[in-house]
């Protein structure tokens, strides 16, 4: 063995020596009362106990509040952006037009610009409804289609229901120079969604993919508004054709121009399917939405004019253009 367990021996034990006790007598010593906290002290931790309480009791009511809002969020986010119409909204994708995907609208003929700019920016005004969106909304106007149709006018954007704070627009001379703006503003991410009005021989396969990207890249949507009907190929996901339609008339006035009407049809839409509607701009109180407009066969303005629109001509109504 290598090492040996050895007991320790004592000093003195071997000689029989007895270690004095620490202390005489058959008792220890008694150990001194602890004296009791002093009421301030005793107050001083109950509130302490109370506090702890209501912190925790705080954090518990945050955390349900905070997780009731991350909820909210998350079920606005899921929300489409649509037309608010079940007629329509049933020839979309189940995510709708999508809130970062690139659009276009064109003309169904010459002079119907205008009526595909306010198709537009109605479908504009439906994207900027979205209460998480606080993005501004950018219209790169171009110069030959404002000589041609004029500028836009602040009362009608007002009444079309886009708020003049969200409101830029921006006015450029050449058309390459438009293209160019409308990718750097939905590559920035600052806008919630981007018109632009494209020259249609100037917007091929190549440009409108680099604009899908950027939009891709800035989280934001952009809508192309042809200057003439573009049937060549792009990369939007949907595809709009729109023609002026009559508007309905006014209680006060049969020769009042009405409400924004507009012919318009869905000619692709990537997961969902065409179709052709005439619809209606209206405000109902605070909300503007899309209204189906039936009953214009033989110049009918309501369904219960239909069916006598053969006894006599109807008589014409005003025609708005957008």
């Amino acid at each position: 063995m290598l090492f040996m367990r050895t007991q320790p021996k004592l000093p003195g034990a071997a000689a029989g020596l007895v270690l004095p006790l620490p202390f005489s007598g058959a008792q220890p010593p008694a150990m001194p009362a602890l004296r009791s906290p002093p009421p301030e002290r005793l107050e001083a931790r109950a509130l302490i106990a109370r506090l702890r309480e209501h912190i925790a009791r705080s954090e518990d009511a945050a955390f349900r509040l905070e997780r009731s809002a991350a909820a909210g969020r998350e079920r606005q986010a899921r929300m489409p952006w649509t037309l608010g119409l079940a007629s329509v909204d049933r020839h979309l994708p189940e995510a709708g037009l999508g809130r970062v995907s690139l659009h276009d609208v064109s003309p169904a003929a010459y002079g119907d610009f205008p009526a595909a700019c306010g198709f537009a920016l109605a479908l504009a005004v439906r994207r900027l409804a979205d209460a998480q969106e606080r993005r501004p909304l950018l219209w790169c106007r171009l110069e030959t289609e404002v000589r041609e149709y004029g500028r836009s006018h602040g009362y009608g954007l007002t009444r079309l229901g886009l708020p003049r704070p969200r409101f830029l627009t921006v006015t450029l001379r050449k058309p390459v120079a438009l293209l160019w703006t409308l990718e750097e503003a939905l590559k920035s991410g600052a806008l919630a969604l981007v018109l632009g009005d494209v020259a249609a021989q100037h917007c091929d396969l190549t440009a409108s993919r680099r604009l899908a990207l950027s939009g891709q890249e800035g989280r934001s949507c952009g809508i192309m508004v042809f200057n003439r009907n573009n049937r060549e190929a792009t990369a939007s996901v949907s595809r709009w054709c729109v023609a002026t339609s009559r508007s309905q008339p006014v209680g006060w006035d049969v020769k009042a121009p009405g409400p924004p009407a507009w012919q318009v049809s869905l000619s692709r839409m990537r997961g969902g399917r065409p179709g052709d509607w005439t619809l209606s701009w209206q405000k109902d109180h605070a909300s503007h939405h899309f209204t189906l407009v039936s009953g214009l066969l033989g110049g009918a303005l309501h369904p219960g004019a239909a069916e006598g629109a053969g006894s006599g001509p109807a008589p014409e109504p005003t025609l708005r253009a957008g």
